[in-house]
């Protein structure tokens, strides 16, 4: 089998409903060995910033010397990118290797009417690469919300982190935020608990009640032992509870999930200058990411009410001018307020389509929700046709809506050099 092949093979396993997750891939992990009970883990969730803290913290922990596995989702550029052990992604043989050795087990299990989905196969493969290399801690980010993810099969971790929750995948996980919360908040279980300095007082409610049933600490950063010393579009000087650092990442918004980092680091007895180094240097595409300066573009991956808002408070933190947004969005997010959020901060919206058929929302319905709050919006039918109208305004363009949208166009513009200077 190539890589290739491999490749083919993960993609084409089933979508499949998660409330049943837990049970196929505890079926999988007992064929395999069990991997994960050899594994200790740091477990993050939430509705946005989870890759990003996810990242920092797995960069902190392999500055501290300890051999660090990373598995996130999605990925941006190459599926490898969720396996990654010290900031390297598995080989490609070795991923297609360990394939090999499962299918037998997923054949079975096909045969008998227990298929497992690809996320599912994902993390069994991850685990696999984590015991073999013989990881010392493994930071996992959740796929979607908690309770019932397949990641939630691992025993107690040494620390779960909850980051910012706000309404997401209502069809899978609730209605409201309470719900969406208590859900995530299933990834306690006894262990100490860091949550984002900012949640709405109904989920916050939901992780107290869980930390409370299951024995577990609950750790809430205080915004207000939070200095912000400098914004600019080459990152963030701020304090925290008296020391000083430098943020890599863009926006007001890293900032809170870098206290949230902090507060995990200090329970995981990580030094503080592997912390401060993590900190400094960490990178995570598509996460207001500059990758042009004249005029300034920046992709982010808001896809939703909670993130947009985010999104254009650093904006206006970072930016003095005009804006314009080339915004593409997939149909089952809730594109209305989101959209009302970014259009009512933006001088032009471009509207745009997302390379993801099944689920993709049509430009003209972006335009459509967008118009009443934005002077100016236009609709392109390729999104390289929308980044180059957008770049004529001479303002700066962001590229939101979609992680989908987002890696494409980095893709097009690093990659390809279809626009780097």
């Amino acid at each position: 089998m190539t890589y290739e092949q491999a490749l083919e093979y993960i993609h084409a396993r089933p979508r499949l409903p998660s409330k049943d997750s837990l049970d196929r891939i505890h079926r999988l992990l007992i064929l395999v060995g069990s991997p994960q009970k050899s594994l200790n883990f740091v477990h993050v969730t939430g509705t946005n910033g989870k890759g990003s803290a996810s990242t920092m913290l797995a960069k902190a922990l392999t500055l501290d010397g300890r051999r660090t596995g990373l598995f996130i989702s999605p990925y941006i550029l190459d599926f490898r990118e969720r396996i990654q052990i010290d900031g390297e992604m598995i080989p490609k043989e070795e991923l297609t290797s360990l394939l090999e050795e499962i299918m037998p087990h997923l054949d079975h299990l096909d045969s008998v009417g227990r298929p497992v989905s690809e996320f599912e196969l994902d993390t069994v493969l991850a685990f696999l690469w984590f015991k073999k290399m013989r990881c010392s801690v493994v930071v996992l980010e959740v796929g979607i919300g908690g309770r019932y993810d397949a990641t939630n099969i691992i025993p107690k971790p040494l620390l779960s982190v909850i980051m910012g929750i706000g309404l997401d995948h209502q069809n899978q996980l609730g209605e409201t935020v309470a719900e969406i919360a208590a859900n995530k908040a299933g990834i306690i279980k006894g262990n100490p608990t860091v949550t984002y300095p900012f949640q709405p007082p109904e989920a916050l409610a939901e992780l107290m009640e869980r930390c409370a049933d299951t024995g577990s600490t609950l750790i809430q950063p205080s915004p207000k032992a939070v200095i912000v010393r400098e914004e600019s579009l080459s990152g963030t000087d701020f304090s925290y509870g008296g020391r000083e650092y430098h943020l890599n990442l863009l926006g007001r918004y890293q900032v809170y999930n870098a206290m949230t980092v902090i507060e995990g680091a200090r329970i995981l007895n990580i030094r503080e200058d592997a912390l401060y180094e993590a900190l400094a240097t960490v990178t995570f595409p598509v996460r207001l990411e500059p990758v042009k300066t004249d005029p300034p573009l920046l992709l982010d991956g808001a896809h939703n009410c909670h993130g947009m808002r985010a999104l254009t408070d650093s904006i206006s933190r970072l930016w003095m001018g005009k804006v314009t947004a080339v915004v593409g969005m997939l149909a089952d997010k809730d594109m209305a307020d989101a959209l009302r959020e970014l259009a009512l901060f933006t001088d032009h919206v471009i509207a745009v389509p997302v390379d993801y058929p099944l689920r993709a929302a049509d430009p003209e319905t972006i335009y459509a929700l967008s118009a009443p709050h934005c002077r100016k919006v236009d609709i392109c039918h390729d999104f390289k046709e929308g980044i180059r109208m957008a770049l004529k305004d001479g303002n700066l363009v962001v590229v939101c809506g979609s992680l989908y949208l987002a890696s494409d166009v980095r893709r097009w513009i690093v990659e390809e050099n279809g626009l780097t200077q």
